[in-house]
């Protein structure tokens, strides 16, 4: 059993991105390294300035390198991707689907040391690697690391976050994070207990879900949720669902459930049910009872 440090750097970050260095150190169970790589490689578009500010990696130091599939580092990956082997990423969501783009899926176990902050430590933020590099002292520690790579390592390109990632890893085991809930708890998606963002940051989700379904349904409805995020907010609402009252949440009856509303004025529900925007899919289901309750 071994873990597999890893990171990339890609040309941006959106759907057509690609990765232009991939880096990865291989340790032993008990932090012991074992084998580093660290290509840069070509990819079939430009880098994009915005990426290029934060990896320093520009087309002249690409010039004649290998595709991503043609390098050493993904060759090897590829032989180490069995499943007693445990892959550790910042972020995995990311740099899984830059791989999944070279053809790779993993095998491996996985720990996502930032799914595992905002479950273990969700008030501890922000949860970004470079600042738990400063805020835990992280950075005191690498150019022993560096000196034993004997190799030159960029700020914030992929080798060095890897190093970081490395003594963070470090870090969470020695403050009593067991490796195998860790990995049990990235095996799945993650039931989160608090908001980290936004105005209702700090608060539960259970908390919001009883007191402002509008926020969660609106976050649901039109924010891109990672996959976390999204199965904590529908599977709160769910199960909050029996709990709360349903009532309009604008025009003259705001405030009343639409069975009340129903007796009096089933036509402005019906306009609520055909013809009004983005209401939520709780208060369209309770709209229709109650008219179809009135025979409407």
């Amino acid at each position: 059993m071994k873990y597999i440090i890893l990171d990339t750097e890609t040309t941006g970050v959106d759907e057509e991105d690609r990765i232009i260095q991939l880096s990865y150190l291989v340790t032993d169970m008990d932090g012991k390294i074992l084998e580093m790589y660290d290509d840069l490689c070509t990819a079939p578009l430009e880098t994009k300035f915005e990426s290029m500010a934060i990896h320093g990696i520009t087309p002249e130091m690409l010039e004649g390198k290998p595709a991503c599939v043609d390098t050493k580092a993904f060759a090897r990956l590829n032989e180490l991707n069995v499943p007693e082997n445990i892959l550790v990423i910042q972020n995995a969501e990311f740099d899984e689907a830059m791989l999944a783009k070279e053809g790779f899926t993993s095998q491996m176990q996985l720990i996502d040391t930032y799914r595992i902050l905002r479950k273990k430590y969700p008030l501890n933020t922000p949860h970004g690697l470079q600042h738990k590099r400063y805020e835990l002292g992280l950075y005191k520690r690498e150019p022993e690391i560096i000196e034993e790579l004997g190799v030159e390592v960029r700020a914030h390109d992929a080798l060095g976050d890897v190093v970081v990632l490395k003594l963070f890893l470090d870090h969470l085991l020695a403050d009593g994070q067991s490796r195998d809930e860790m990995m049990e708890l990235c095996s799945a998606p993650i039931m989160l207990d608090i908001m980290t963002f936004g105005k209702h940051k700090g608060k539960t989700f259970e908390e919001i879900a009883l007191n402002d379904r509008n926020s969660l349904q609106y976050m649901i409805d039109t924010f891109d949720l990672d996959g976390d995020l999204r199965y904590t907010m529908e599977k709160i609402m769910a199960d909050t669902k029996s709990q709360i009252k349903i009532t309009i949440p604008f025009a003259k009856y705001r405030g009343e459930t639409p069975a009340e509303v129903a007796e009096k004025d089933p036509g402005f529900l019906k306009w609520i049910r055909d013809k009004a925007d983005r209401i939520s899919p709780e208060l369209k289901e309770a709209v229709t009872k109650a008219l179809s309750d009135i025979g409407q």
